[in-house]
């Protein structure tokens, strides 16, 4: 699929690499260039020499805070205006700090740059329908997840959860042909963002978005290697030594 270019860029800082991939793929979906920074440092170096319309970075990346990051840029008169996305876990009371995964981010800041969002790739495009959508409960995650990988459904998963009063947290998930191949999730990447998607999911309310696509990057994060099922069960089991329920999913 070849986009048409619409000749704006974004700059990604993302802690995980596999996350700046996706976000990669799918702004390029949309005909938007992203250049990709291994961290604040490194991204203040690159904007020397690109200019671009937009960041998005991690609220915490590996040299500095996503709130430190945004200050230095915003007393540059070359960076001032830039618009930039912190994305990790809630922080009540931080503006700007995006409890969204990485689809709903990416969206908003190509809204904000003017991008047609009806051309759009899935899920970011807003006016697509699900496949399936639905309420996680009184049916678990991890059911859902095992049921999508006996049908070998290929797509992306968005799920927000909502524990503990806490304002809602949303994650990405796609599969491919039954197999779970990546994950966000509050900042994290991989398997760990399975994990504490499946933690806030057992103890809170969720709701599940489901479009298929068989547009995906190639290849799968390195800690998602085993079936769907299999990495349930094991996930299962460390969540039960957390005391957050079984290998069958919602503790009632």
């Amino acid at each position: 699929m070849t986009a048409f270019q619409t000749g704006l860029s974004v700059l990604t800082v993302l802690n995980d690499s596999s996350r700046a991939a996706m976000y990669g793929h799918l702004a390029a979906l949309a005909g938007v260039t992203v250049i990709q920074a291994d961290g604040a440092l490194h991204a203040l170096t690159q904007l020397e020499r690109t200019p671009v319309d937009a960041i998005i970075c991690d609220a915490q990346m590996s040299d500095m805070s996503g709130a430190e990051f945004r200050s230095i840029l915003q007393h540059d008169a070359h960076t001032g205006d830039l618009p930039v996305y912190l994305i990790g876990d809630e922080v009540p009371g931080v503006s700007g700090l995006s409890g969204p995964a990485g689809p709903q981010v990416l969206a908003e800041a190509l809204d904000a740059l003017g991008v047609n969002g009806a051309a759009y790739p899935l899920p970011l495009r807003a006016t697509a329908a699900p496949q399936l959508s639905g309420q996680l409960d009184p049916f678990s995650l991890t059911e859902f997840l095992n049921w999508a990988a006996e049908l070998a459904c290929s797509g992306h998963w968005l799920v927000t959860v909502s524990a503990g009063g806490s304002p809602p947290c949303s994650g990405h998930l796609t599969m491919t042909v039954g197999r779970l191949t990546y994950a966000e999730f509050a900042g994290l990447a991989g398997r760990a963002a399975v994990l504490e998607l499946l933690r806030r999911s057992e103890r809170g309310v969720g709701q599940f978005r489901f479009y298929d696509c068989a547009d995906l990057p190639a290849g799968r994060q390195p800690d998602l290697a085993a079936s769907t099922p299999r990495l349930l069960m094991e996930l299962a089991v460390d969540l039960d030594e957390l005391g957050l329920g079984g290998p069958t999913g919602r503790r009632h």
